[in-house]
């Protein structure tokens, strides 16, 4: 990829920062805004998961740490990537990064081009995630329909002596007669067997 179309991922990115207002953050905003960001700014952090936002940035302090909690606890259920902003140097803050898990740790004094690497590294990462989730959701569907169709086949060859071709093609007539779907079709067999 080549760096316009690495700045371009960001376009059209609805971005929350939870950090206190500076002129380097409100330069900053600025910045992401001219990237086609639709960033919002505000301070301190609340534990309520802003509206409609697909990446945040959050400054974390100690003092904190129970609203951090929340909020990051909502950002994980939600799958919303998180970048945490901290003080590196502060030791302190290392047993509260470990229990608020963000998706990435970046310094909080503001360098803004590390910044937006960072952001477009975890932006597409969350990407593939997402796209990861919806397959296995999809492997996940289709396996419990084969296994149903199986479960099918198995109940037609032991009540009725048919192989599994004869099995599958009294589904698929049963089916075609029924103006159903072949899943649908199996699943009413199952069940009318059953009873028996």
């Amino acid at each position: 990829m080549n760096e316009s179309s690495l700045l371009t991922s960001l376009a059209g990115v609805r971005l929350h920062i939870f950090h206190p207002d500076s002129q380097s953050m409100r330069a900053f905003c600025a910045s992401l805004t001219q990237l086609g960001c639709h960033a919002q700014h505000s301070w301190p952090p609340v534990a309520d998961l802003p509206a409609d936002r697909q990446l945040l940035l959050v400054a974390i302090e100690n003092h904190h740490e129970a609203v951090l909690t929340r909020l990051f606890s909502a950002l994980q259920h939600h799958h919303t990537p998180t970048i945490a902003l901290a003080n590196c140097h502060d030791a302190r803050l290392f047993p509260l990064l470990l229990k608020l898990k963000p998706t990435a740790i970046a310094e909080r004094e503001l360098n803004p081009f590390a910044l937006i690497v960072q952001m477009i590294g975890t932006w597409q990462s969350a990407q593939q995630q997402v796209q990861l989730r919806h397959e296995l959701q999809a492997r996940q569907q289709r396996t419990a329909r084969n296994e149903r169709l199986a479960q099918a086949k198995g109940v037609l060859m032991q009540n009725f002596g048919l192989d599994e071709a004869g099995a599958y093609r009294l589904m698929r007539t049963e089916a075609m007669n029924t103006r159903s779907s072949l899943e649908f079709t199996a699943e009413r067999m199952i069940n009318q067997l059953e009873k028996l």
